[in-house]
């Protein structure tokens, strides 16, 4: 790895060793929203607010496949080592701006969704959204 013999997969974390491909996030974001909507118990009148935040889920989904796929074509560019350190900082900088407006997005659409529900809801929404929203397992 220090000598740059490695592929964007594995400096991102998640290459093919890990079972996701760059479009990983993707090929899983319908079953992802169908198992937090079933396990929430989506009702009837809440269903307007969950399609927002699933139209919201799965927009972020898009951006940040298409932003990790930027920056997989960019570290795999045979040139990115030869770029100067403070060049390569400000694209990683630029590249986590980008990220965190992304989470802005889907706090707000989860903060309006959570408005709506109920507290038993509220507690399996605490419990199981974090991960199933392919934002990392996130232990209490």
């Amino acid at each position: 790895m220090m000598n740059g013999n490695f592929g964007p997969g594995q400096m991102m974390g998640w290459g093919p060793m890990m079972g996701y491909g760059p479009d990983g996030m993707l090929d899983r974001i319908d079953g992802r929203l169908a198992f937090i909507k079933t396990e929430l118990g989506i009702r009837d009148d809440q269903a307007t607010q969950w399609d927002k935040f699933a139209d919201t889920v799965r927009a972020n989904a898009e951006n940040q496949n298409g932003l990790m796929r930027s920056m997989m074509d960019e570290i795999a560019d045979d040139d990115y080592l030869a770029k100067p350190l403070p060049e390569r900082l400000a694209e990683h900088e630029d590249f986590m701006q980008a990220r965190l407006e992304q989470l802005k997005e889907v706090r707000a659409a989860v903060d309006a969704m959570y408005g709506v529900l109920d507290d038993t809801q509220k507690k399996a929404a605490s419990d199981i959204m974090m991960p199933a929203m392919g934002m990392g397992i996130m232990m209490r």
